[in-house]
């Protein structure tokens, strides 16, 4: 098959054109680029985090923003948050910081051990009532919170995509979590705050064609899965989704853009029926609607197993 656009060999068919090399990379740019426009994600001058686990999704993102970092008129880091996963989190690491060495990007390590007191490997093996991702997902939000305190970002960027996207509001429709619904978007959150907005360039951008963008663009870290991720409930719903696209093609694309359609109604209306006053952590002054936050409350509970 030729691309659409030149004598070409095709790459890549996304159900409507079929893109060479050249054409994919300068479609997929365009589209990040105008999602960055039609959302106001960044604004000239800025100062933006990139949240960069080292996997193929979110060093693309970090190697998009640096190298249109000029044209946006933008000054680009990353925040990469080690949990201390044995035989997972160490890879990823090792990759990322050799990828930014070769770019010439700076990459800010937040470790869970430096400010929770253990890995999360340790946390794990002393509390067995909470899920791993439930700790996991508490800590990583909290750091990248401080990270962004500490380097005084005006927004943080996550490599989301929409087949992420599409998942978390499928889960979120099945848990009755209208909170987090209204939350969604390219640009996340009801609130602003003490929170640094958090935006999502990629957010129009399929799981595939970021894979493909990674590719051609020669990232591609060692594969490598979360040990903890098995049997979670993204994972089905991943599955599920997946089968539905394969007979109905176009769908995760088309579900997000009705989605979009209606998010503002939600964010709004989720505004006027919920009061949300955010008050700072007694301990570390995370924005929370109680008197200690959940990062630290799980840290007392496991700091207490331990001794």
């Amino acid at each position: 098959m030729k691309c659409s656009f030149c004598e070409e060999k095709a790459i890549y068919y996304d159900y409507e054109y079929a893109y060479c090399k050249k054409h994919f990379i300068e479609k997929f740019e365009e589209k990040v680029l105008n999602t960055i426009e039609k959302y106001k994600l960044i604004k000239e001058g800025e100062k933006v985090g990139v949240a960069v686990s080292g996997g193929k999704d979110s060093i693309a993102l970090l190697y998009f923003l640096n190298k249109y970092k000029e044209e946006l008129n933008i000054d680009v880091v990353g925040i990469h948050i080690d949990e201390g996963i044995e035989g997972y989190r160490n890879i990823l690491t090792k990759h990322l910081l050799n990828f930014a060495k070769e770019h010439d990007i700076k990459v800010y390590i937040y470790r869970f051990s430096d400010y929770f007191g253990m890995e999360l490997d340790r946390a794990i093996k002393l509390e067995n009532k909470l899920k791993p991702c439930t700790i996991c997902g508490v800590w990583r939000r909290w750091l990248m919170w401080k990270a962004a305190k500490d380097l005084r970002l005006d927004k943080l960027a996550t490599a989301h995509n929409l087949n992420d996207e599409v998942q978390t509001i499928i889960m979120n429709i099945f848990e009755g979590n209208i909170k987090d619904i209204a939350k969604g978007g390219p640009k996340v959150g009801i609130l602003e705050g003490d929170f640094i907005p958090r935006i999502k360039p990629f957010y129009f951008v399929t799981e595939k064609e970021t894979m493909i963008y990674a590719l051609l663009n020669n990232i591609n870290p060692p594969w490598t899965e979360c040990p903890y991720i098995i049997n979670q409930l993204r994972d089905e719903v991943r599955k599920w989704l997946y089968k539905i696209e394969n007979k109905y093609p176009g769908f995760h694309k088309n579900f997000l853009e009705k989605f979009t359609l209606v998010l503002n109604n939600i964010k709004e209306d989720y505004r006027k029926k919920e009061k949300i006053d955010l008050k700072p952590c007694i301990y570390c002054n995370y924005p929370t609607t109680r008197n200690i936050c959940r990062a630290c409350e799980i840290k007392f509970i496991i700091q207490e197993k331990s001794q």
